[in-house]
């Protein structure tokens, strides 16, 4: 009779178990992170895939103890992460999200935020001025630059792959676009022989 309460105990406790463990073998790990790229207050990345589409990031300062961190999910190949603290040592957890079968287990990589290049200004305040349904006329602050560059797309596109258009005036009317789309648009800086600045806070807008 202990023998089988015994054993009805050790059952029970490893069903419990399972239960609490959201990580599973039938979830394969996402492929290797990459850096694309690394400003000082943001950070593009990609991972390799097979035949999963979900996965769920988590990041937060270096050491941070998982579960309290910043939890993004997402069904893109790879993230833009923004509003980061230059020279700061991060760390991002990537596993992929398999519905019913769970989670796989992390993998994670490590950077460091680059200080604020000087010599190039970020356009700040970016802000709307009028809309149509299929226009967004913008502004901004020059901080002391004159020339600029406006990158806009469908919202959650990845900067680097969007309409990219640049102008010597700090605001812009973006034309030719579709009614009831919500847009994703940034501003920087071009400064010449000294290169871009960082990205201006993105600026969400859906047309009328």
């Amino acid at each position: 009779m202990r023998k089988l309460l015994l054993m009805a105990f050790v059952a029970l406790c490893v069903t419990a178990c399972s239960k609490n463990d959201d990580t599973t073998n039938n979830c394969p790990q996402p492929g290797s992170i990459v850096i694309e790229q690394l400003n000082s207050t943001s950070v593009l990345f990609s991972w390799g895939i097979e035949t999963e589409t979900a996965w769920e990031i988590e990041y937060g300062l270096a050491n941070f103890a998982l579960g309290t961190g910043t939890i993004k999910q997402t069904s893109q190949e790879d993230h833009f992460i923004e509003g980061l603290e230059p020279e700061t040592d991060y760390r991002i957890y990537l596993r992929t999200n398999c519905g019913s079968d769970g989670f796989s287990e992390y993998i994670s990589v490590d950077i460091t935020t680059p200080m604020i290049a000087a010599r190039c200004n970020t356009p700040s305040n970016l802000q709307l001025v009028s809309l149509t349904d299929t226009s967004i006329e913008l502004s901004w602050d020059e901080n002391d630059e004159t020339s600029w560059e406006v990158e806009y797309g469908p919202v959650g596109f990845m900067p680097g792959t969007g309409l990219l258009v640049a102008t010597s005036q700090n605001s812009y009317n973006i034309e030719g676009l579709n009614s009831g789309v919500t847009y994703e648009i940034y501003v920087r800086a071009n400064c010449g022989v000294d290169g871009y600045s960082e990205y201006s806070e993105a600026l969400v807008i859906t047309t009328d």
